[in-house]
């Protein structure tokens, strides 16, 4: 599965750091596929499936992976300045990291909290949950790795 427009490349000090920033511990899985792309596009259709909202089975597509970048920016795949705009305006809790978008404009989440750590999330930016504010998440994955995975069976 190959990327384009990536960011620059990281190291684990650097991945090390922004978890520090953020206060949060990302998984392994996530970990190794930002040291090995940093985000970035993918030059082919990463398809994935999930039960949405009124359990209806859905399908979308991976538009781009957020990047870590090491300098200040304001690039709309920043991570930190995503997660924190996401946290800050109400519509997502601390424990849900945005790692991609689809070209409908909804966010892929990763869990960083102890509940369903590592879990990746599917969030509806037109759906939100009336109690809380935060975007509706359904589930697409128990795992980073089981994502990328289920992403590569259904390569257009």
């Amino acid at each position: 599965m190959k990327m384009q427009d990536s960011g620059k490349p990281l190291s684990e000090a650097t991945i090390s750091k922004f978890e520090k920033l953020l206060n949060v511990k990302l998984p392994q899985d996530y970990i190794e596929f930002m040291l090995e792309n940093n985000g970035g596009m993918p030059t082919e259709e990463w398809i994935f499936d999930f039960i949405g909202a009124n359990n209806i089975s859905n399908r979308s597509v991976i538009q781009n992976f957020m990047v870590i970048y090491i300098e200040a920016t304001n690039a709309i795949d920043d991570l930190k300045n995503s997660y924190k705009l996401l946290v800050d305006e109400g519509f997502a809790p601390p424990s849900a990291l945005p790692i991609a978008d689809d070209p409908s404009g909804n966010i892929i989440f990763l869990v960083v909290s102890e509940k369903d750590y590592g879990k990746v999330n599917f969030g509806d930016h037109e759906l939100e949950d009336p109690e809380t504010g935060y975007l509706v998440m359904s589930p697409i994955a128990d795992s980073f790795a089981d994502f990328i995975n289920n992403c590569a069976l259904n390569i257009v």
